[in-house]
């Protein structure tokens, strides 16, 4: 009797024993899990097609305004590459001018909270532009292609696959255009240069 009630005791202690351990391994495996499940919301994906409106305050163009689209892919942790396209347009003292913008860029983002997500980036892109003069006697007319340079700040706002978005970017931009009046080339100095605001949405993927 005395050995079956031993042999009953060390039965009892090892299966509480094995409880123990099971109920310490299921809540490491909890806090992993958890752990990553965050480290994941925070970790966003950059990687999405957005469609975006802007102004453009330009150093003798006047004030732009006009759409475009961008396109994001993941490249390694925080770090995005995106390509974007758009047009603007003004008319500013009598000046009539299009621009229309490829731009490529690199983006690090600062996933300090799971929803607000601030970036900062910078880029280089290659501008088509067209601009023309008139008054009541004259008409100038200048087309370019130029390259041009930015560095740009913004933050995201994630509501699952979408986002929205607000951006300035300071745009470097400058340009000799060769204006065409009745026939004769004169030469001028006239520079995009300048801060631009954009705000839009994504949808990520």
């Amino acid at each position: 009797m005395k050995r079956l009630a031993l042999a009953a005791v060390l039965v009892l202690a090892a299966a509480s024993g094995a409880r123990a351990d099971g109920g310490v391994l299921a809540a490491t495996a909890a806090s992993t899990l958890g752990a990553r499940a965050a480290s994941g919301f925070v970790n966003v994906p950059y990687a999405g097609l957005g469609v975006f409106a802007s102004r453009w305050d330009s150093q003798d163009y006047g004030t732009l305004t006009g759409y475009g689209v961008r396109l994001g892919w993941n490249v390694i942790e925080h770090l995005g590459l995106e390509a974007r396209a758009s047009y603007y347009e003004s008319k500013d003292d009598e000046i009539e001018t299009t621009v229309l913008p490829l731009e490529a860029a690199l983006v690090l983002r600062l996933p300090f909270h799971r929803r607000f997500v601030p970036y900062v980036g910078g880029g280089a892109g290659y501008y088509f532009k067209d601009a023309e003069y008139e008054d009541d006697t004259d008409t100038w007319e200048s087309s370019e292609e130029v390259a041009g340079y930015f560095g740009m700040a913004g933050l995201n706002f994630y509501l699952g696959a979408f986002s929205l978005f607000a951006e300035a970017k300071y745009n470097l931009v400058g340009t000799d255009d060769d204006l065409e009046w009745r026939g004769d080339d004169v030469e001028a100095k006239n520079s995009l240069d300048g801060f631009s605001f954009s705000a839009g949405f994504k949808l990520g993927f």
